[in-house]
């Protein structure tokens, strides 16, 4: 599982930021207490395709983006 401090995000074509690991991978496991858009399941549970959260959240849980 990913801590916040140590993701960056990117944002997508729906204003929404997809969240990437220091290795530049998918991050499929975040520490925090978010939902993922369109999941039931909070992001510290497994999404294989990967976390994307909404801009609202990835800035108040402080995510560095990268363009």
């Amino acid at each position: 599982m990913n801590a916040v401090n140590t993701v960056f995000g990117r944002t997508n074509e729906n204003g929404d930021v997809v969240v990437f690991d220091e290795s530049g991978e998918v991050c499929t496991r975040l520490d925090a207490n978010v939902y993922p858009v369109g999941s039931q399941l909070s992001a510290r549970y497994e999404h294989a395709e990967g976390i994307v959260i909404s801009a609202a959240d990835a800035e108040k849980l402080g995510i560095a983006l990268d363009d």
